[in-house]
């Protein structure tokens, strides 16, 4: 059990990505914290954890609320005793045109995917470093992040290349405090955030993608697990992409009018 006696926090854990890293991690011998908007989600990702012989507690938040932030860490540690591990999985996506961007979308979309991002984890940094201890932040970004993703919102493909840039700076802020941060860009990833009733999006998604398919929730737990490893002390700064090959190759835009 390569995260035994860790304690996780993962936002989003309740569903989709998060739902597959927690799970992972449980099995990897980690106790985890999961926050989400919802309660029911959260009670049955618990119960699932709970089922695998797991030690698994929840806190129901919105991650662009910042005042909360603080407690969850505090959260966490009156439950499991310190924190070790941020999964910063918690994120807002939609399709939409240039020019149907309005400044309420463009603030939500930021809030939530690089706001929060960014002060989780400065929250936790500073209760590892109060703690005396080494501490992992793992980003999920995007290939959006690095590539054209169309019909997703420009406001999404902003806010996850920030996340990167944001990786490598505190990468270097934090290295001499023994917390490293990295980040993992899924590619076209079936999760409920980016479910479509399209067949044809489907098709145009993995058009693109060299291994013929979509990615599923459980191909980003190895990456995240093995960030998290005390054997990862040396990498910190670094963005894996997870998508099947999709970056090595160009994927068109849609045509005006595509149906999403």
């Amino acid at each position: 059990m390569r995260l035994k006696d860790k304690v996780a926090i993962i936002t989003g854990g309740s569903s989709g990505i998060g739902k597959a890293i927690t799970l992972g991690y449980l099995r990897e011998g980690a106790k985890v914290v999961i926050s989400a908007l919802r309660e029911p989600p959260c009670m049955e990702t618990v119960k699932e954890a709970e089922s695998l012989g797991g030690e698994a507690a929840y806190f129901v938040m919105d991650v662009s609320d910042l005042g909360r932030h603080k407690e969850l860490i505090d959260f966490t540690v009156d439950k499991f005793g310190k924190a070790d591990i941020l999964v910063n999985d918690a994120g807002y996506a939609r399709r939409e045109g240039v020019f149907d961007v309005t400044p309420e979308n463009w603030d939500k979309m930021m809030d939530i995917n690089l706001k929060s991002v960014f002060f989780l984890s400065q929250a936790f940094a500073k209760q590892v470093i109060s703690q005396g201890t080494s501490g992992r932040i793992i980003n999920i970004g995007s290939v959006a992040g690095a590539m054209d993703m169309h019909p997703i919102s420009v406001a999404y493909h902003a806010a996850k290349s920030a996340v990167m840039q944001l990786t490598r700076v505190m990468a270097v802020d934090l290295a001499l405090s023994n917390i490293t941060v990295n980040c993992i860009g899924p590619g076209s990833t079936i999760t409920p955030l980016s479910a479509s009733s399209n067949p044809e999006y489907d098709e145009y998604m993995t058009s693109g993608i060299p291994e013929g398919r979509r990615g599923q929730p459980e191909d980003m737990v190895p990456p995240a697990v093995m960030f998290a490893t005390d054997e990862a002390a040396y990498i910190t700064g670094q963005t894996i992409f997870v998508e099947g090959g999709a970056m090595s190759i160009y994927l068109g835009k849609s045509e005006p009018g595509f149906k999403t």
